[in-house]
């Protein structure tokens, strides 16, 4: 398998240290325009995988051109969210052109590829880099690190391993990320039955915020959140490389009444070398509606990226 990846900064460094570990992957291409930063990088993870013994060829360049005949490539290009931004979006005139540009040229040059698009509003920037690159597999990360920090966060609320949680969260990767409750099952029952067998309670409310507000903290304190997106975008490229069918928050094209054209955006689905099928038709009438809700909201974001210049 030959991997491509777009971007060598802060979460694409963190990525590539958990990928160092994957024996599926046979080849592996860094890109970044900073000058020699990928040839830096790439020295890293050769002597990270002197360490994993996994038996990787690894090649950098300065170019987007260089990436050619990937399998996949992961774009985490782009600049990134710093404390003082209130929300992700703030980022889709800067990171839009970028995009544009990655898309034009590795489009044509990687038609067969499985693109994974990292770069955020990721959901607009996804949507964004299909229609300009042409590809017909794009998929973004979506709501799957959401749905890695709600599950956190009911492990923490309900004083359980983490083991024992299951939940998704769909819709926008930021504010209007919908934590589909309908979906928690704790030691294996639903989430009402279990807190009703336990005589637990559970401040939903609580969860929500954190959720959605967490990576801010972390943002704020660390300067950037890096290990849990860094496993997230590990476990999507491990279950679309081996076929896994996992279960898993990324986002496909998605279309409602309320918007002309598909958008990226995050439901549960299967995740191999296809997508789907997804748990949409398990969800409940008020979790589909807010899904809804969300897409309209990244097209809005989608169609300001499209029109920057």
């Amino acid at each position: 398998m030959h991997l491509a990846v777009v971007g060598t900064g802060r979460v694409g460094r963190m990525t590539l240290l958990a990928l160092a570990h994957e024996f599926w992957i046979k080849e592996l291409t860094l890109v970044d325009l900073v000058p020699r930063l990928a040839e830096a990088v790439a020295e890293e993870i050769r002597h990270t995988i002197a360490s994993t013994r996994v038996p990787m060829k690894i090649f950098a360049y300065d170019q987007d051109e260089a990436v050619e005949g990937a399998d996949m490539v992961l774009v985490t290009a782009g600049f990134p969210r710093t404390p003082e931004m209130k929300d992700r979006t703030q980022l889709t005139a800067v990171n839009a052109r970028m995009i544009k540009e990655i898309a034009e040229i590795l489009g044509p040059r990687n038609p067969e590829a499985k693109f994974v698009m990292v770069t955020n509003p990721v959901d607009a920037m996804g949507t964004l880099f299909k229609k300009i690159s042409g590809v017909d597999w794009v998929i973004s990360t979506g709501t799957n690190l959401e749905s890695q920090r709600f599950r956190s966060e009911l492990s923490k609320q309900l004083d359980v391993p983490i083991t024992a949680v299951r939940g998704f969260v769909g819709g926008e990767h930021g504010a209007d990320a919908v934590l589909l409750w309908s979906t928690v099952k704790i030691d294996g029952k639903p989430l009402e039955e279990y807190l009703s067998c336990t005589q637990k309670t559970l401040d939903k409310e609580g969860v929500k915020e954190s959720v959605k507000e967490i990576s801010r903290m972390i943002i704020q304190v660390s300067g950037g959140t890096r290990q849990g997106p860094a496993v997230s975008f590990r476990d999507i490229l491990r279950s679309i490389a081996l076929d896994d069918n996992k279960i898993l928050s990324v986002a496909t094209p998605y279309q409602t009444p309320q918007i002309p054209e598909p958008v990226m955006m995050g439901i549960p689905s299967m995740v191999g070398k296809s997508i789907g099928p997804s748990l949409e038709s398990f969800l409940t009438e008020g979790e589909r509606g807010e899904l809804q809700k969300a897409a309209s909201k990244i097209y809005g974001t989608y169609q300001e990226a499209l029109a920057s210049p």
